[in-house]
């Protein structure tokens, strides 16, 4: 005899639906398994990368420094050090500087350093000469002491000036930021304490410096850069092994040559690289609960994909039974059909998974540990898959064909899942999530600040979400249940939803329960991870006042009429600040606050212009005035300012946020010299600001910018996980479209049946197509209503208390869903749609004869 199962895989073709679905089930869960371990690999590189981009590019790699050396010493320090075996980092860059001292020019003693630093001429701007065989000295000294080209120090003793050149101003150009506190002087500090440095051309020129210019407190700074940014946590690890490997070396060249604790060697990526651990540690711990459960929703779809098999192949498994075939050899004929496409869906979804990395995750590259950790997993999920489908097909096998009546017991065991109140069990795990959420979710430390987030309140929306969709299903199911009460013959299209319905009350429910946690996941991560963007944005321009704002000269700010440079006026403002005992005073410009100052927060753009229009003074006093979060109002003197009086509130303000302070119009301070400080505010980058600024010769200091004044790394840690989050929601809701499929699959034969019947009986074609309509849309309707309520819900209680900076204003708000939420509901119509054309087709092809033969 022929073994039948030598055709299964001539049989599976028969059937193409049955292995699309196979693949796809598989595809998604092997997905959701290798997209959750690459995604946590991906947030500690993005974490990586970002830690690398607030250091300076010099200071990633290993870093000698050494202060109050003589100069002889600091030579022997660079010699040494310059070692042929660099540990894969590109040779050192040394820098050697005098004190700051006073240095004779024709008379002149201004406040100067000498020093020299491997490449310094190529990162300077000239202005005048040009030379490499003299000193380079910067425009300010130039200006300030009266240097021409061609000028000796000391009374001839220093070389010639060769060139002058433009200030390094604040920021510094990455080549010069890791040497930012010893070459850019601090207006702000005492008299002498810092200086602008005049470039000695090379180390031999500097060598040869007298005594009385270098001096006997000489610092040296070496640095081996890397030769590429660490991008991945493990590339960050790999850096600081070899770096710690270098720094051993040359300090123990430095031992031997009895320079023992001259210099400190350091590694400054160290912390950055834990606090990157401790971010893919947060996000993992974060997301792996949420893909634990959408990893059982895709073994209960390979469960159902099983049954539906064993459906559709029922009448030959009975003919094998009947021939001596046991349920374990019908489970062999099961996975000869269904093995191949569920081992190519999980070969599928690993793809997948790597492909779409820089869709769904912050980083398009994971650690290559991480690459092989999926494989497993991807493996791991081919053979669950297998596991599954053996054991479904099998115990049905066996309780079709072999087991006899069952007992009370059996059935109560069988019963006993549907019984357990499971919805009241995740709420009960909801309540402590949401303690939590509400009692400080957060832990910062004071090193480089980075984010501890408790699990469980990360959890609470997720936990929400699952409770509501156990409780739709559950409700879904006891309405069905209940359906036979009601009797809606005069209008036969609903009656035989609801009773198709009402038969397959068990599939209904499930597919309700994935579709509304899919929509909800996905409502609940597309808001709070909205929410966290907006929430860094908001802070950083809050904090700074613009995207970017520097303190220029009061005595220049401070003229009547004064304007900044051309380039800057359509983008920025002058605002002055004042400290008070009644709060801060922000002295503006009515007509061009707008341009520069950050407006996107709390504040209304257009209340504020409204208000700037009443702060044009009118003549005499008091002088107009806003006041800001909780102070005072009325008539009232601000210290030596003039009287005024507040003619409106507002909440907060840019730079002030919600502290007290007042807004005063420039034009109403007759004497601008009695504000404290000025600051050019403005909507460009730092970088734009500050050359426009040194372009037009205007000094300044302290700048800030937007893009870095908060540490991101906690606002980001929520973001990334609730990304995935929302990832796993779009895979939750192709699941549920697919088990739509699934469940109209399953049912072909019995709706073909009882449709072709009712058609045979005078039911119209339309209202066959409005039946299964109906009873498709009643399921999707409920998904969607429940997942967006419980998704936006979620967001509207979660969002404000994950906040990473509760200490600055504004707090995180729930972004508008509407669009999400149309869109969700467009795209089930669509699902609808088509799972209804794919039941009415299997109706008006039916055979009745076979359909009642069968």
């Amino acid at each position: 005899m022929q073994i039948p199962w030598r055709r299964a895989y001539r049989a599976a073709r028969s059937s193409p639906l049955t292995l699309v679905v196979a693949t796809t089930t598989a595809l998604l869960l092997s997905f959701v398994v290798t997209a959750a371990i690459l995604h946590a690999s991906a947030a500690g590189s993005a974490a990586t990368t970002y830690q690398a981009s607030q250091l300076c590019p010099h200071s990633l790699g290993p870093t000698l420094e050494g202060t109050h050396l003589t100069a002889a010493q600091a030579d022997q320090v660079v010699r040494l050090a310059n070692t042929t075996d660099t540990h894969g980092f590109t040779a050192p860059v040394a820098a050697v500087y005098s004190r700051v001292q006073r240095l004779d020019f024709n008379g002149v003693t201004p406040w100067a350093r000498l020093g020299y630093r491997d490449g310094a001429l190529d990162h300077l701007t000239v202005l005048a000469g040009g030379g490499r065989d003299g000193l380079w000295v910067p425009r300010s000294i130039a200006e300030d002491a009266g240097i021409h080209l061609g000028d000796r120090g000391l009374g001839g003793q220093l070389p010639p000036v060769t060139a002058i050149y433009q200030d390094i101003s604040n920021p510094t150009p990455d080549w010069w930021c890791s040497e930012a506190p010893r070459i850019l002087p601090n207006v702000l500090a005492g008299e002498g304490a810092t200086a602008a440095v005049i470039w000695a051309p090379d180390a031999a020129t500097f060598a040869a410096l007298p005594t009385s210019a270098i001096g006997v407190d000489t610092t040296v700074t070496l640095h081996y850069p890397p030769a590429t940014a660490p991008a991945t946590l493990q590339q960050a690890q790999d850096l600081l092994s070899r770096g710690g490997a270098l720094l051993d070396e040359v300090s123990a060249r430095l031992d031997a040559a009895g320079l023992r604790g001259v210099v400190s060697p350091a590694l400054y990526f160290t912390r950055p690289t834990e606090v990157a651990a401790q971010v893919r540690d947060s996000v993992a711990t974060a997301i792996t609960p949420l893909a634990a459960l959408s990893a059982l929703v895709g073994l209960a779809g390979l469960a159902t994909v099983a049954l539906q098999w064993c459906q559709r192949r029922h009448t030959e498994l009975r003919l094998l039974w009947s021939r001596g075939a046991g349920p374990l050899a019908l489970a062999g004929r099961a996975l000869l059909e269904l093995a191949v496409p569920q081992v190519v869906g999980a070969a599928l979804g690993l793809l997948a998974a790597r492909a779409l990395l820089g869709v769904y995750a912050p980083a398009p590259l994971p650690n290559a540990g991480a690459l092989a950790l999926a494989a497993a997993g991807a493996l791991a999920v081919a053979l669950l898959a297998l596991l599954v489908t053996g054991v479904v097909v099998a115990l049905r096998s066996h309780r079709v064909l072999q087991d006899g009546p069952r007992g009370a017991r059996t059935s109560f065991l069988r019963r006993l899942p549907r019984l357990i109140p499971w919805e009241l069990l995740t709420a009960a795990l909801a309540v402590p999530a949401w303690i939590s959420l509400t009692d400080l979710p957060f832990s910062v430390s004071a090193d480089r600040p980075s984010l501890r987030v408790e699990p469980a309140a990360l959890a609470f929306p997720l936990l929400l979400v699952l409770t509501v969709a156990l409780l739709t299903a559950r409700l879904l199911r006891l309405a069905l249940r209940a359906s036979h009460r009601a009797a809606l013959w005069s209008r036969p299209a609903a009656h035989l939803a609801l009773r198709r319905l009402a038969a397959a009350a068990g599939p209904v429910a499930g597919v309700v329960l994935v579709a509304t946690l899919a929509i909800g996941t996905l409502a609940a991560g597309t808001g709070l991870a909205s929410a966290q963007r907006t929430a860094l944005d908001s802070k950083s321009g809050m904090l700074v006042g613009a995207r970017s704002s520097v303190q220029v000269d009061a005595t220049w700010a401070g003229q009547p009429g004064q304007q900044l440079p051309e380039s800057l006026r359509a983008s920025s403002t002058l605002v002055g600040v004042s400290k008070t005992s009644s709060g801060t005073v922000l002295v503006v410009d009515p007509a061009t606050l707008t341009r520069g100052a950050y407006l996107d927060g709390p504040v209304d753009a257009a209340t504020v212009t409204g208000l700037l229009d009443q702060l044009t003074p009118t003549g005499g006093a008091p002088i107009p005035a806003v006041a800001i979060g909780a102070a005072a109002t009325g008539e009232l003197r601000l210290a030596a300012l003039p009287t005024v009086r507040t003619i409106a509130t507002l909440p907060a303000f840019p730079r002030l946020g919600t502290a007290r302070g007042y807004l005063l119009a420039r034009a109403g301070l007759p004497d601008l010299t009695q504000v404290d400080t000025w600051h050019v505010w403005s909507t460009t980058d730092l970088t734009t600001l500050t050359g426009a600024l040194d372009a037009a010769g205007i000094q300044h200091i302290t700048a800030q910018s937007a893009a870095s004044a908060l540490d991101g790394l906690p606002f980001f840690t929520i973001q990334w996980s609730f990304g995935f989050v929302t990832a796993l929601g779009a895979v939750l809701a192709l699941a549920s479209a697919v088990a739509l499929v699934l469940t109209v699959e399953v049912r072909r034969r019995q709706a073909a049946l009882s449709g072709a019947l009712a058609s045979r009986m005078g039911l119209r074609p339309a209202a066959l197509v409005r039946s299964h309509l109906l009873e498709l849309g009643a399921v999707g309707a409920a998904a969607v209503l429940a997942g967006c309520l419980v998704g936006v819900g979620g967001v509207t209680l979660a969002a404000g208390y994950l906040d990473p900076a509760p200490w600055l204003s504004p707090r995180p708000t729930p972004p508008n869903l509407f669009t999400l939420v149309a869109g969700t509901a467009l795209v089930a119509g669509l699902v609808v749609v088509l799972a209804g054309g794919i039941a009415v087709r299997s109706v008006r092809t039916a055979q009745i004869g076979e359909l009642i033969r069968d």
